[in-house]
């Protein structure tokens, strides 16, 4: 009895240390009602203004009122590792946001992206570039989704959407909004599922449900070692850009990893 009991827990032992080996996470969750987490990275006009209880990605007035050409990021400071040797990602994370048009204003700008890029990734133009990508739209080893409520001509299509974006802000594949991101809180879910390639967005704004989708392998154009954040930006069009809270989790899938009924079955083999 005690050397089957002894057998066991070695094979216990071994499978716990070879679930290790065969998974890495990264998970974390921040909530901005009040808080002002100092463990992130704040760029560009990130910041926590007094009048209110979130992170404001982009400047504002005296007023309250949003101000052009301007933009901001948010970035959790530790880098991710998105593939290594016989290995890829899965990631899935959440974002609650708030966009307001000043007063009066029919035709606000810009939104919001989550973009996940290579670690010390420049802060890029304002406006439909989002500080992630340059001047001409373009921005190497770099996955984004966007929450644009602006049109961009030769760019965008002609209605508010959301988008999955490839090194560049023209979007692979897009989803009509209306007007459901203004003036509401709006939460949005991105994930990426290695087995199949597929990137899903997400969004519910009140009583509404958007979704966009893509199959890409993300791979081939992110570094082993990413970053990943949350932007916002205005250009000559404007709003005021707030984020709510933020949740991100990634787990590294090593291929062929045996399955939790493959490793009980191995027990009962040796048993």
């Amino acid at each position: 009895m005690a050397k089957l009991l002894q057998t066991l827990i070695s094979i216990a032992l071994l499978l716990a240390a070879a679930n290790t080996a065969r998974s890495q996470t990264t998970s974390f969750a921040y909530d901005f009602w009040g808080d002002q987490p100092t463990e992130l990275l704040y760029q560009g006009d990130a910041h926590f203004p007094s009048d209110s209880t979130f992170l404001r990605m982009t400047k504002t007035a005296a007023t309250g009122n949003a101000v052009g050409y301007s933009v901001g990021r948010v970035v959790y400071p530790t880098p991710v590792t998105f593939w290594e040797a016989g290995a890829q990602v899965d990631f899935e994370t959440t974002l609650n946001f708030i966009i307001t048009p000043n007063p009066g204003d029919t035709n606000p700008a810009d939104g919001f992206t989550f973009f996940i890029g290579p670690v010390g990734l420049p802060l890029g133009f304002t406006g439909g570039s989002y500080g992630i990508f340059n001047s001409a739209g373009v921005g190497p080893s770099v996955f984004a989704a966007e929450f644009d409520i602006f049109s961009n001509p030769g760019v965008d299509p002609s209605f508010r959407h959301i988008g999955i974006d490839i090194e560049s802000n023209v979007s692979k594949n897009v989803t009509d909004v209306g007007n459901a991101l203004l003036g509401q809180q709006a939460t949005a879910v991105i994930s990426y599922i290695e087995a199949t390639k597929l990137i899903t967005v997400k969004v519910t704004a009140g009583s509404q449900v958007y979704e966009v989708s893509y199959v890409f392998d993300l791979s081939t154009i992110l570094p082993q070692q990413v970053q990943v954040g949350i932007t916002g930006a205005t250009g000559g069009q404007v709003a005021v850009h707030d984020l709510v809270s933020w949740y991100f989790t990634a787990t590294l899938v090593h291929a062929g990893a045996a399955t939790d009924q493959e490793e009980e079955g191995y027990i009962r083999q040796y048993v």
